[in-house]
């Protein structure tokens, strides 16, 4: 009797902006609409809670998760699935005053001028955006404090461990994971070392 194998899980990363989404540019919160909404993944992984997802709480959570992933998912077939054990922005870690500030702010003055010259989604989701959008990441976590560092750290590799599962719990799915850009640069790595059966594309390719 031949076995039947499930076809590989497929899975892509797409970087989200946060408010910078609100910006006009090609890539707003309506395009991020479109874009999940035309892909229509089988799992959509997004930065909220269990908790926060189950009351439908949006509160601290970045406008892209309630103006657009939530609404595409509730559009569509698409499954949700809150993969964030907290609701902090890379903002939020960012000191609040001295030459530290500073920094930070060009570092976020120069990942909006980089978002409003690759204004489409493809622009964004390619590898010059993502040059820049992870030399000001580095910029501004070396302002951070230890301490916020290792959090935002811990939050990823827990990220990574809750997509990893779900794909342990339902494999050869079409998973599609939407998180701040300011994440991917941690984030991938740590799924593509942990996850080797796992086929990952591009967002046009899932």
């Amino acid at each position: 009797m031949s076995m039947v194998t499930s076809p590989p899980t497929r899975l892509a990363l797409l970087g989200t902006l946060s408010d910078l989404h609100r910006l006009p540019i090609s890539f707003s919160l309506a395009g991020l609409w479109t874009v999940v909404s035309e892909l229509e993944p089988d799992l959509l992984c997004a930065e909220v809670t269990p908790a926060g997802w189950a009351r439908q709480d949006f509160s601290g959570v970045g406008p892209e998760v309630r103006q657009a992933l939530a609404e595409a998912a509730a559009a569509t077939d698409v499954v949700l699935l809150p993969v964030a054990d907290t609701v902090h922005q890379f903002a939020d870690q960012a000191p609040q005053r001295g030459w530290r500030r500073q920094v930070v702010a060009w570092a976020e003055a120069m990942l909006v001028w980089a978002v409003r010259r690759a204004d489409r989604v493809e622009a964004v989701q390619g590898s010059w955006f993502r040059t820049i959008c992870h030399l000001a990441c580095w910029v501004a976590e070396l302002c951070w404090t230890p301490a916020a560092r290792s959090l935002w750290q811990q939050e990823t590799r827990s990220m990574a461990d809750h997509i990893l599962q779900a794909i342990a719990r339902d494999p050869g799915r079409r998973v599609l994971v939407a998180v701040q850009c300011q994440r991917l640069h941690r984030l991938l790595p740590m799924l593509q070392r942990r996850a080797p059966s796992v086929d990952f594309v591009g967002y046009q390719m899932l």
